[in-house]
């Protein structure tokens, strides 16, 4: 957890050369958004995502709720909730997230390889099926 509130700090506070320190260099970096075309692969990809949402706000930042975090050897894997504010202009929300993340044990310390966020479209009542 400690990387990904790095993480919220760092996109919190539009720091990009902590951004870059705190992903893997492998080529295959993920970021996933809950965007239809927020599927970007590679680091400059993903900076690319992360630039365009500070384009579009003026504040971001992130509180964390229930979480669940496991490793084996070099690998860790992580989900939880989390609560985006969000202002741009005139604006507020505090939007619910979810985020799943793997990283990698490296000399440097640990990286994120894939993060994923994206926001529950809403509560499902006791119904049979989610289409319902």
């Amino acid at each position: 957890m400690s990387v990904l509130r790095n993480f919220a700090d760092a996109y919190a506070n539009r720091d990009k050369r902590r951004l870059l320190n705190l992903f893997c260099t492998d080529r295959d970096v993920v970021l996933l958004g809950s965007g239809c075309d927020e599927r970007n692969v590679g680091i400059n990809a993903a900076l690319g995502q992360i630039r365009r949402d500070w384009e579009q706000t003026d504040t971001l930042r992130m509180r964390f709720g229930w979480r669940s975090v496991s490793t084996m050897g070099q690998v860790a894997w992580l989900a939880t909730d989390c609560y985006l504010y969000v202002q741009a202009g005139y604006r507020r929300a505090e939007v619910p997230m979810r985020i799943t993340a793997v990283m990698i044990q490296t000399e440097d310390g640990w990286k994120i390889a894939q993060l994923h966020y994206s926001s529950p479209i809403s509560v499902e009542s006791d119904v049979d099926t989610c289409l319902e």
